[in-house]
């Protein structure tokens, strides 16, 4: 009594014991990806796991049973998934993208309950990215701005009525720690958030600071990955005095804006990102030849939407 089965595709079937509910949604959320995303699901997982243990010392010690049971579950998942070296940012990109679609389809008016459990998974997923250090502000007032969406869309849908248009306000603390997903639907509307459609590309917010607009006024900060550069000058007089421009690697144009009506898909705007991470590694080797090479492959992605390929780094 009092405690909750989880999904047989979380592994075994364990009870969450009542003292650990607060790690249940994010348990939940690796049993429904573990087939599909199995790092994310993973990395979710380990968070839950990390949060118990934080909280062992107010325990009772019959509970400790689950989370030895637990960690020997992850043990084995790991075993499996090898050494993960980029992991931090598959589990951000998923959560990410999982926001983007929840916010594309809120802002073209096709909220419905399915976009608030987008909007709530989007946002378990991005507070597991706290295992690999402190958030930046722009992914924290992304989870919170997704927690108050979820519960504006649910609080609407019970009602009968469309919920109220999104808006450009900070959430309130209150609403750090909304209830999970009910699992029934309304209207007939389907309930998971994974069949949630990727949107077409002339519906995603332009990359800014590259020859595109700034988004809408109305429209949450946008996002800044941690590992993506800032805005490069793409010309010679977009450089500070005494700053040569330097030469892009042979048989490669450096870009100098987006095509004219291309917009990047969020499958370009993670491989993008991929390219930005290779970068930063190949700065931590001093190998700025590479790290040059990738960052103009990534503008290139993000301008035209493809580049000549760069022989030694595809």
């Amino acid at each position: 009594a009092g405690q909750h089965l989880l999904s047989a595709d979380a592994g075994p079937a364990m009870s969450v014991p009542d003292s650990l509910k607060a790690i249940k949604p994010y348990l939940e959320r690796g049993a429904d990806l573990k087939s599909r995303e199995p790092v994310v699901a993973y990395h979710c997982r380990l968070y839950a796991l990390q949060e118990a243990m934080r909280l062992r010392s107010t325990l009772p010690k019959a509970d400790m049973g689950f989370i030895i049971g637990l960690m020997d579950e992850l043990e084995a998942d790991k075993a499996v998934l090898g050494e993960l070296d980029d992991a931090g940012v598959q589990l951000e990109n998923y959560g990410l993208d999982l926001f983007l679609r929840a916010d594309d389809a809120d802002r073209a008016g096709r909220s419905d309950l399915r976009t608030g459990k987008a909007f709530f998974a989007a946002a378990q997923v991005l507070e597991c990215c706290k295992q690999f250090g402190q958030l930046p502000d722009d992914l924290a007032e992304k989870i919170k701005y997704a927690k108050v969406r979820y519960l504006e869309i649910v609080k609407a849908t019970k009602e009968g009525r469309p919920p109220a248009p999104p808006r450009q306000t900070e959430p309130p603390p209150v609403f750090d720690h909304p209830e999970p997903p009910a699992d029934d639907t309304a209207g007939g509307t389907p309930s998971s958030y994974l069949s949630l459609p990727e949107p077409p590309p002339a519906e995603l917010p332009p990359p800014t600071g590259i020859g595109s607009p700034p988004p809408p006024a109305h429209a949450p900060p946008a996002y800044t990955a941690t590992l993506r550069p800032a805005a490069l000058p793409t010309s010679p007089s977009a450089l500070p005095a005494g700053m040569a421009m330097p030469a892009p690697p042979a048989g490669m144009a450096m870009p100098g804006g987006s095509a004219a009506g291309f917009k990047p898909t969020v499958a370009v705007m993670r491989d993008a990102m991929g390219r930005c991470q290779s970068a930063v590694n190949a700065l931590q080797f001093q190998d700025h030849v590479t790290a040059t090479a990738e960052i103009q492959a990534a503008l290139q992605l993000l301008t035209v939407g493809s580049g000549p390929k760069i022989i030694g780094l595809d």
